[in-house]
Order: structure tokens, then sequence, then C-alpha cells
């Protein structure tokens, strides 16, 4: 099973500023983002959102949400190996795109996100001991 980096997504309070400082720095340039029922941003390099950015009000300062990579196996062999891990993990979709995104829990709190093409069905969603803390906003 091969991998590709995807993006980093943060949580963030100052999502203007965040973009800003991308743009300034990188030459991020804000692009389409799916219709999430939350509010958020996509930062580009060329044609990849390489850069996610949930925004949400939050006590601290910004923080890393999670790290995703895609790959092109199909999502029922990507979630079996996730479940014959025995990680916990929640499963979610990308609205519009037919992505399946499974976001595990990793040893340490650091949570990546996986992304599959064909979805499986998540009616109703799939959680395996869902990480604290998680919520449906890790999608973005």
């Amino acid at each position: 099973m091969s991998w590709t980096f995807d993006h980093l997504a943060f949580n963030t309070a100052h999502g203007q500023s965040l973009q800003d400082s991308f743009a300034q720095l990188l030459g991020l340039k804000p692009g389409r983002r799916p219709p999430f029922p939350f509010p958020g941003r996509w930062l580009y390099q060329d044609e990849h959102a390489v850069v996610h950015v949930i925004e949400r009000p939050l006590p601290d300062d910004t923080e890393l949400s999670h790290i995703a990579f895609r790959t092109d196996e199909p999502a029922e062999t990507v979630l079996q190996r996730v479940r014959d891990s025995g990680l916990p993990f929640q499963l979610a979709q990308v609205p519009g795109d037919g992505i399946a995104q499974i976001f595990v829990q990793m040893p340490g709190g650091l949570v990546i996100e996986l992304d599959a093409l064909e979805a499986p069905h998540p009616n109703p969603p799939e959680t395996s001991d869902r990480p604290k803390g998680e919520g449906t906003d890790r999608g973005v």
C-alpha cells in the first residue's frame, strides 16, 4: 500500500491571520473547499490544498489538528488495515467528493487522516473508541 502526503490541518480562531502568514511566507493561496458544516479555508500550492484551516474558537494559540495522507487503494482495504491495527478511529467523508476519511488516533495523541476513494458506507458513522476531543471537524 503506497501513501502520499496530502495536507496539514490546523485549528485556530485566527483564520485570516494564519492565511496571511502562509501566503507571505510560502506563497499559498486560498481556493476551493468542500461544503463542510463548519467554517474553514483551504490554502493551495499550485493545484494542491496543502494547508487546511479549521476556524473555531480556541482558548490558546493555533494547534495542529491532524496530518493527512492519501492512497489509491480502495477505502475498504484501508479500513480493514485500520481495524486490524486496533487503534481508535473515526470515519467521515468529504462532502460531494466521494473520498473516505479515516481519522486514526496514534499513540501519543497524534491524529492522522487516511484518505481513500470509494468511501466505505458510514451510515451510521463507524467509530472505534472515538479519541477524546474528536469531532466531525477533523475532516477539513
